[in-house]
């Protein structure tokens, strides 16, 4: 009985210590302190493999991006719980032969509904293999809210804390009783709406209910980003997000930058999908304006080969496990 109960504890002790959430944890507290870890947003298998094969070591899947690219609508509150679990199925599967695979922060919306609703989000999403669920105090219908601006609806201070308490009782349910552990993000999306102090109010909640990671979007100034930071405990985990709007003049923060201002993940969390559309729209009005003017040559086109293409996918992998059964071979 010693021997058994000594091999199960050891089990489990392997177990959390190799877990998405463990992993994250371990990244966070092991990064130099002078630079944040980029957390470069993901929409789909491809996107995380092109990404973590480019050296990232963390990766965020993206509603905005999900929402975009398997919908091809805006991100408004329609991707469902089971479109958002379905994803990021496909991308750990997409990842299975990257060991260990990189930690996943999946952003969780508003948790898509009621208390039970958020239970079984962060539970499914624990099971289907992420690090970390962002749960945000927007109303439904939310909307990005960089997008949104000022007219960010949030639900008052009171709706968030509980949303919070809820998603962290079924974080602990996730690791207790499924044995999947998962680190909660808990994200404010005041500030445009209700001002700075509001969102540092909310944030000094989170911190105070356990939340694992803490995150207020788009905050107005480096100054305040600083504030913020400097109101919370030196050993909370926090985040930053950035967008790129277009505006050539937009200076963005470094991950040094975002690190000296003593925050732990730097969010990009649509400059992939950003990069995807710009290129596709290259590739079409090249592809279509070559039609009308005597033909399209290879050269004329910005493109990976598809020798890339395919070791980029993983053919050649797939090919070497199936080669295992040809009959010819084998015999």
């Amino acid at each position: 009985m010693v021997l058994l109960y000594f091999i199960l504890l050891m089990a489990e002790r392997i177990t959390a210590i190799s877990s998405p959430a463990q992993r994250l944890r371990q990244l966070i507290q092991t990064r130099d302190s002078g630079s944040a870890l980029i957390l470069p947003g993901i929409h789909d298998g491809l996107s995380a493999k092109i990404l973590v094969q480019s050296g990232a070591q963390v990766l965020f899947l993206s509603g905005f991006g999900v929402t975009a690219s398997l919908l091809g609508k805006p991100d408004v509150g329609i991707l469902t719980q089971t479109e958002m679990e379905s994803t990021l199925r496909n991308v750990v599967q997409a990842l299975e032969n990257i060991s260990p695979c990189p930690p996943i922060v999946v952003d969780g919306d508003t948790g898509f509904g009621g208390e039970n609703n958020i239970r079984r989000t962060v539970r499914q999403f624990a099971s289907a293999g992420a690090a970390a669920i962002t749960i945000e105090d927007q109303m439904f219908p939310k909307k990005c809210t960089y997008a949104a601006g000022e007219g960010v609806r949030v639900v008052e201070r009171d709706e968030c804390i509980r949303r919070v308490k809820v998603a962290l009782a079924a974080r602990d349910e996730a690791k207790e009783l499924d044995q999947h552990d998962i680190l909660v993000v808990a994200r404010t999306d005041c500030r445009a709406a209700l001002g700075f102090e509001e969102a540092r109010s909310r944030c000094l909640a989170f911190e105070s209910l356990g939340a694992d990671i803490v995150y207020a979007e788009n905050l107005q100034s480096k100054e305040e980003y600083m504030e913020l930071r400097s109101s919370l405990k030196p050993k909370t985990f926090t985040m930053l997000a950035q967008v790129q709007t277009g505006d050539l003049s937009q200076k963005m923060y470094t991950s040094m930058d975002v690190g000296e201002m003593g925050f732990d993940l730097a969010l990009f969390g649509i400059t992939a999908l950003q990069a995807q559309v710009s290129a596709l729209k290259k590739t079409a009005q090249t592809m279509f304006s070559s039609m009308n003017s005597g033909g399209l040559v290879a050269r004329d086109l910005d493109i990976t080969s598809f020798v890339e293409m395919k070791e980029i996918i993983g053919f050649k992998e797939s090919e070497d496990f199936q080669s295992r059964f040809d009959n010819k071979k084998s015999k």
